[in-house]
C-alpha cells in the first residue's frame, strides 16, 4: 500500500470517528435537556410531617441546598418568615427570603436557589403580585433547568396552569368571580385543592374538573404531600390524596407510599 493510500484510509477513519463523537455528544446533550426538568413538591397545608421537608431538601442538594422563599403569597412577611425559620432548622446551607422591592436581588436569589419554596397564603394574590415582575417566568425557567419547586397550601395551588381562584381576599372580604385563574403552569395536567378533606372540598372540585375534562383534580389533605416528576407522583404524609377524574364516577384516594402515573394532557 502506498503512503498516500494509507493516509487517505486514516483520514476516512478519523472522519468516521469524529462523526460518531459528534452524534454521541448531540445525544448526550439531548438527554441532559430531557432530564433537566425538576421535581415539584406540593403539600396540602396544616402541620406537616418532617419527612416531607426532609425529602424535599434531599431532592435539592441536602445540606448544600440553597432555599429561596417567596413571601408574595401574603401581604406581609409573617408566613414567609416562618418558612425561612423552618428551612433553617433543617440545616440547609443557605435560606433566602426573596426581596419584594429589589428586582435585582430577587432575580439573584432565584438564580442561586436549588429549591424555590412558595408558602401558604393566597394563590391569586401571589399571582397578581408576580404579574408586574419577571419572577413567574424566572421560576418556570429554573424548574425547566432542574431546580426543585415546592409549595404548601397556596403555594401548591399556584403550580397549576388552571388554578383555583381565591374565595376571600387577604383582608377576609369574600370574592365573587371566576372559580379558576391562570397559575404558574409547572403542573399543567392538574388542578390542585389543598386542605381537601378538612374543608370538605370534593363537591366544589368535581364541577371544576368536569368543566376542564382534560385535567385531573388533586385534593391534598393537610399533613400530606405529593412529589411530582415526569408524569407521576409519590404520596407521603399522614393523610390522603384524592384524584378526581372527569372520566370516573368517584374520586380515587391514595395514601402514603402510593405511586400514581397520571395521563398526559391532551
Amino acid at each position: 500500500m502506498s503512503i498516500a493510500a494509507s493516509q487517505n484510509g486514516r483520514t476516512r477513519g478519523d472522519g468516521r470517528v469524529l462523526r460518531a463523537l459528534v452524534v454521541a455528544l448531540i445525544l448526550c446533550l439531548h438527554a441532559s435537556v430531557v432530564a433537566a426538568e425538576g421535581h415539584l413538591v406540593l403539600a396540602g397545608g396544616g402541620p406537616t410531617p418532617a419527612e416531607v421537608f426532609e425529602r424535599t431538601l434531599a431532592l435539592s442538594g441536602g445540606r448544600l441546598a440553597i432555599v429561596a422563599v417567596l413571601p408574595q403569597t401574603f401581604p406581609n412577611d409573617t408566613i414567609a418568615d416562618a418558612a425561612v425559620a423552618m428551612w433553617r432548622t433543617l440545616h440547609a446551607a443557605e435560606v433566602i427570603k426573596v426581596s419584594r422591592t429589589d428586582a435585582a436581588m430577587a432575580r439573584t436569589a432565584l438564580a442561586r436557589a436549588t429549591l424555590i419554596w412558595i408558602p401558604g397564603g393566597f394563590p391569586a394574590h401571589f399571582m397578581q403580585t408576580l404579574a408586574a415582575t419577571p419572577l413567574a417566568e424566572i421560576i418556570r425557567e429554573r424548574f425547566s433547568s432542574g431546580v426543585t419547586i415546592g409549595g404548601a397550601s397556596a403555594g401548591a395551588v399556584a403550580m397549576s396552569s388552571t388554578m383555583l381562584a381565591d374565595e376571600v381576599a387577604p383582608d377576609g372580604t369574600p370574592l365573587a368571580g371566576p372559580t379558576t385563574i391562570e397559575g404558574l403552569g409547572l403542573w399543567p395536567e392538574a388542578i390542585v385543592s389543598p386542605h381537601f378533606t378538612e374543608r370538605h372540598r370534593l363537591p366544589s372540585l368535581i364541577p371544576i374538573v368536569r368543566d376542564h375534562p382534560n385535567l385531573i383534580g388533586i385534593g391534598l389533605d393537610e399533613g400530606t404531600a405529593v412529589i411530582v416528576f415526569k408524569g407521576a407522583f409519590d404520596v407521603l404524609g399522614r393523610g390522603t390524596v384524592s384524584v378526581v377524574d372527569a372520566r370516573r364516577t368517584e374520586a380515587r384516594r391514595l395514601r402514603s407510599g402510593a405511586h400514581f402515573r397520571y395521563r398526559a394532557r391532551q
